[in-house]
């Protein structure tokens, strides 16, 4: 005979909760290392553009959600783009790609994700 499940919607509710808190958690820790990676790479003539290099962790629908990117500031270093992608006239230099995808171990052991 198979055992009754019974349904416990505030216990389930709260087991959601807490797998979704550390799921964040680790998602912040994996966003902060790869912010100070580029932060570590980008170029530092006057240290405008590394200060502005940041993070955030966000939930939605469900989902957790990483970014990392240069913080848009009314006079900030709008031309981050010139120096990460380059230009007609200027070589590509960059930082956010090299400091996501050079890390992609440490950012799995950081997620939590086991290797196969």
């Amino acid at each position: 005979m198979a055992g009754r499940f019974v349904r416990n919607p505030s216990g389930e509710r709260a087991l959601l909760n807490q797998v979704t808190q550390r799921a964040k958690d680790n998602m912040q820790s994996a966003v902060d290392h790869v912010a100070s990676q580029a932060r570590a790479k980008a170029p530092k003539r006057s240290g405008l553009l590394a200060s502005e290099i940041a993070g955030e962790v966000s939930i939605e629908k469900g989902v957790v959600i990483g970014r990392v990117g240069v913080i848009k500031r009314r006079a900030g270093a709008f031309y981050w783009r010139f120096i990460e992608r380059g230009t007609s006239k200027m070589a590509a230099h960059p930082f956010l790609r090299p400091a996501l995808f050079n890390n992609l171990t440490e950012i799995a052991r950081l997620l939590g994700v086991k290797r196969r």
